[in-house]
């Protein structure tokens, strides 16, 4: 089918073509009217149904929770009775008359005042393990409680839905091992009357946090496209959801889709005839830049390409001429870069071979200082050697953290031996970052620029290099403080740019390398200021 259509557009004339081409660029603006005009309509639409369906789910949840609210009041109201909480306290010690008058004139009372206050409670019953068993027919063994099948076991106030019931469960005060409890069942359909009465769009459900669904609504609804709103209750560890049916709101666009699509119709049926008629004034235009386009294939990429008009064949040709430049500059780069990199893999090759023979050496030595008890020595060789092997890092370039501290302060070590301890040296480290992957060898040129020039002229017992490691959001931060000399904020600027001489040499390599690395919104920030002190701040891509 494909190969058809292509051989029939191949046998077209360019005139047929061109008036195809320009009757699809027209019917693609047009159609995205349509379908922006249909979708607009769409979402406005879901948009105003979402909006009452919000304020319907507040009203709702509030409703609910009063109601919640006003049978937990009722429940304080009861175990908080002290009278009450007493009979279920109370050792009759077989005293049935004392226990009859209790429930009689106190636990009866309340119960039908109760009952009375709120006819939307059908039962209230007790569940307990002491003497005022089998005396009325709502107090019965905590063990009948337990075979439940809707108890859970926890303790306090609970609010649980099974088979179609409600149920407020409570435990009463009590000095025994085994608490009593009170259980309230409360009218099911009374308590989620309001979720009844919503549009048929509408489905909702009640979601408690620890047992799943308790309430669901029986309405069919088409569910292929749904929005879902939720509320959680303040009185009870549940969650109103509303599922919103995308189905008429679809229906309501269409209808204006249909009317946007006769006024598509017509307008393309227009624009077929302005482009048949101006179609024949652009072919030999097109005809004359399809010849250099042609030239351009058959890998002629020095062909002059150039319109002086302003219209669209005129930008389109000017612009053919740009891409075909941006081209030729993109292959000219390809090339550089490869002869570059060739270069660089050579010239890193060449530099491993002498550090790995003069970390042996190292080696070596401190091996003969050891054996001649030259304890200064073999330290002084000891923490060189650890620099050169930490900076070769097995010929790898990303390293931990924990490895790049390593190399610092084996770095530092050798500074501190050769300033005879003219400063000191101080590190903040979040361990919690010691693991994180970085490129290699990025503290090192930092550290020697402190050392170097920020304690030059400055009392030894005043100098301190701070290096710190921390995280910023998802950033990895790494900095470099010193107390030392500092200088201007314009020279700071230059640092980076290399234009402070061999000092910022190393340092905008760092930088560079990790722009190179991780991107350009990435790299050093220098601040400084005149006998201050100086911070380099390296900013990398946390878990990367």
């Amino acid at each position: 089918m494909i190969r058809l259509i292509k051989s029939m557009f191949n046998d077209l004339k360019f005139r047929g073509k061109l008036l195809l081409s320009h009757l699809i660029i027209a019917l693609i603006p047009i159609l995205l009217l349509g379908t922006l005009s249909f979708y607009q309509s769409y979402h406005a639409q879901m948009k105003e149904l979402e909006n009452e369906a919000r304020s319907s789910l507040d009203q709702v949840a509030s409703i609910l929770d009063y109601k919640i609210n006003r049978y937990n009041m009722l429940c304080e109201f009861l175990v908080l009775n002290r009278e009450f909480s007493a009979v279920f306290l109370k050792d009759y010690d077989s005293n049935y008359f004392r226990m009859y008058l209790d429930l009689r004139d106190v636990v009866d009372p309340l119960i039908a005042q109760t009952k009375l206050m709120d006819e939307d409670i059908e039962d209230i019953t007790f569940y307990v393990s002491g003497d005022l068993l089998g005396i009325r027919g709502n107090i019965l063994p905590l063990a009948e409680l337990k075979q439940q099948p809707w108890y859970d076991g926890e303790k306090g106030r609970r609010w649980i839905v099974h088979d179609g019931r409600v149920y407020l469960l409570q435990q009463l005060i009590s000095n025994r091992r085994e608490s009593n409890y009170m259980v309230i069942a409360i009218h099911h359909d009374s308590l989620f009357a309001d979720l009844s009465r919503l549009s048929e769009h509408i489905s909702v459900s009640i979601i408690s946090g620890d047992r799943g669904p308790v309430y669901v609504s029986a309405l069919p609804m088409d569910t292929r496209e749904t929005t879902v709103l939720r509320k959680p209750l303040h009185n009870v560890d549940w969650t109103v959801e509303y599922t919103i049916s995308h189905a008429n709101a679809y229906l309501n666009a269409l209808t204006i889709f249909k009317i946007t699509f006769f006024v598509i119709m017509l307008s393309l049926l227009i624009t077929f005839c302005l482009i048949y008629i101006f179609s024949s004034n652009f072919t030999r235009r097109i005809v004359r830049l399809k010849n250099k386009v042609d030239k351009v294939e058959q890998n002629n990429l020095d062909v002059v390409i150039y319109s002086s008009s302003r219209d669209e064949i005129g930008e389109l040709t000017n612009g053919i001429a740009k891409m075909l430049g941006r081209i030729n500059c993109l292959i000219k780069r390809v090339y550089e870069a490869e002869i570059a990199k060739r270069e660089s893999e050579y010239n890193q090759l060449i530099a491993q071979i002498n550090p790995h023979f003069l970390y042996n050496t190292l080696s070596f030595m401190n091996w003969r200082a050891v054996k001649k008890q030259d304890i200064e020595t073999s330290y002084i060789v000891s923490a060189l050697a650890k620099f050169y092997r930490t900076t070769l890092n097995k010929g790898k370039t990303r390293v931990r953290v924990r490895d790049e501290l390593d190399n610092i302060k084996a770095y530092i070590d050798l500074q501190l031996i050769m300033h005879d301890g003219g400063f000191e040296a101080e590190y903040d480290v979040d361990e919690e970052l010691l693991g994180q992957e970085i490129i290699h060898f990025i503290l090192q040129p930092i550290v020697e620029n402190a050392i170097k020039h920020g304690f030059a002229d400055m009392a030894d017992e005043d100098r301190l290099l701070l290096i710190s490691v921390y995280r910023t959001g998802q950033e990895l931060k790494l900095s470099v403080h010193d107390n030392g000399v500092g200088m201007p904020p314009e020279k700071a600027a230059r640092l980076l740019l290399a234009e402070g001489g061999s000092s910022g040499c190393g340092v905008k390599n760092v930088n560079d390398r990790i722009k190179l690395y991780y991107g350009q919104e990435y790299g050093l920030t220098v601040e400084s200021k005149v006998q201050l002190g100086t911070t380099v701040t390296i900013t990398l891509p946390y878990g990367q």
